[in-house]
C-alpha cells in the first residue's frame, strides 16, 4: 500500500520506530528517578539519624537541605551536557526535582518577600524550590525572615541588599551563632520568563553552610564609630579577601554596622575575622552572616552554537 506520495509507508514506520524508542527511553528515566527517590529516602533515613527529626515543622527541615551540593551537581551537569536540550531546561528540571525529593526527605516551606509591587520574588521563589513546595507570601520583609526565626519556614528569600534599603533585615543577623544565616542566593540558573528577569534575592536559614569552589561571603562590621568604607575594604585586603561591595551607615539606636561581600568562603570560624577586627581597633568586632555558592554564570548556561 502506497501514500499519497508513492512511497508507501516508510516514513510511518520511522517514526513508529521513533516513538517507540522514546517510549523505552521514558521508562529507563522513569525508573531511574524512582531509583533516585528510594536513594533520597535512604539519605534522609541516614540524615535523621544523625539529627533525629522532631515532628513536622518546617524547621526541622534545615537538617535536610544543602545548597552547596545542590550547587554541585548543577555545575556538573551544566558542564557536561550536549545537545540541543537547553542548558536552562536542564537546571530547572533538576531544581524541580531536587525540591520535591527534599519534600520527600522531611518538612519544608518557603517564606519570601512578595508584596503586589514586586511579585517577582514568588517567581524567583517558585523556579528554585518547585511547583510543589509550600510557599508563605508575605507583604513584609521582616515577616518572611520572622517565619525563619520562628520556624513556620525552612528558608526565607529576601531582596538582595542594596544601598538605599530602609532597616536593612541583614542587621536582624548579627549577634549570635544561633540566628539564621544566608546560605543561597537566586536566581542560580537563568531567569526565564520570571515577571522581573532583573531581580536578585538571598535565601535565608538555619542549614549549616558549606564550601563549594566559587563562593561569596556575607560579613557584619560592628564599630562604637563610624568607619571609612576605604579603611574596611583596606582592612580586607590586608588578610587577602577581595570586596564586591560595601552597605551600611549610622543607626541611630543602635551600633554602626557595616555589610561587606567578599570573594571565597568565610565561616564564623575564620581567623581572618579576628585578624581584621585586630586591625581596625577601638573594639570592631566582625561577623560572617552566611555564603552562597556562585550562580551560573551566562557562559555555564550557554547554549550549543546554531549547526552544531
Amino acid at each position: 500500500m502506497q501514500g499519497p506520495s508513492g512511497t508507501g509507508d516508510s516514513t510511518g514506520d520511522a517514526l513508529l520506530a521513533l516513538r517507540q524508542k522514546i517510549d523505552a527511553i521514558d521508562n529507563q528515566l522513569h525508573d531511574l528517578l524512582m531509583e533516585r527517590t528510594e536513594l533520597a529516602v535512604a539519605v534522609g533515613a541516614a540524615k535523621a539519624a544523625k539529627q533525629p527529626v522532631k515532628g513536622d515543622s518546617p524547621a526541622e527541615g534545615a537538617k535536610f537541605i544543602r545548597p552547596a551540593r545542590e550547587a554541585k551537581i548543577l555545575r556538573r551537569l551544566t558542564a557536561r551536557h550536549k545537545g540541543k536540550l537547553p542548558r536552562a531546561v536542564i537546571v530547572r528540571m533538576w531544581r524541580e526535582m531536587i525540591s520535591a525529593l527534599l519534600q520527600v526527605e522531611g518538612p519544608f516551606a518557603v517564606a519570601v518577600y512578595a508584596p503586589a509591587s514586586q511579585p517577582g520574588f514568588w517567581d524567583l521563589a517558585r523556579d528554585h524550590y518547585g511547583s510543589r513546595v509550600k510557599i508563605i507570601t508575605c507583604s513584609r520583609v521582616d515577616r518572611a525572615l520572622s517565619a525563619v526565626m520562628d520556624g513556620s519556614a525552612t528558608v526565607a528569600v529576601l531582596p538582595f541588599p542594596r544601598e538605599d534599603d530602609t532597616g536593612p533585615w541583614w542587621r536582624r543577623l548579627v549577634g549570635s551563632a544561633q540566628l539564621p544565616h544566608v546560605i543561597a542566593r537566586l536566581p542560580f540558573g537563568d531567569p526565564g520568563n520570571q515577571r522581573n528577569p532583573d531581580l536578585h534575592a538571598l535565601v535565608v536559614g538555619r542549614t549549616p553552610t558549606e564550601p563549594t569552589d566559587r563562593d561569596h561571603s556575607l560579613l557584619v562590621l560592628e564599630t562604637a564609630e563610624p568607619v571609612s568604607r576605604s579603611t574596611l575594604r583596606q582592612a580586607l585586603a590586608g588578610v587577602g579577601l577581595t570586596t564586591s561591595f560595601i552597605h551600611g551607615g549610622r543607626d541611630q539606636q543602635a551600633a554602626d554596622l557595616n555589610l561587606a561581600e567578599v570573594a571565597g568562603y568565610v565561616d564564623g570560624t575564620d581567623p581572618r575575622l579576628g585578624l581584621v577586627a585586630s586591625a581596625l581597633g577601638n573594639g570592631a568586632r566582625l561577623y560572617s552572616i552566611g555564603s552562597y555558592a556562585e550562580p551560573l554564570t551566562k557562559e555555564e548556561l550557554a547554549d550549543e552554537p546554531a549547526g552544531h
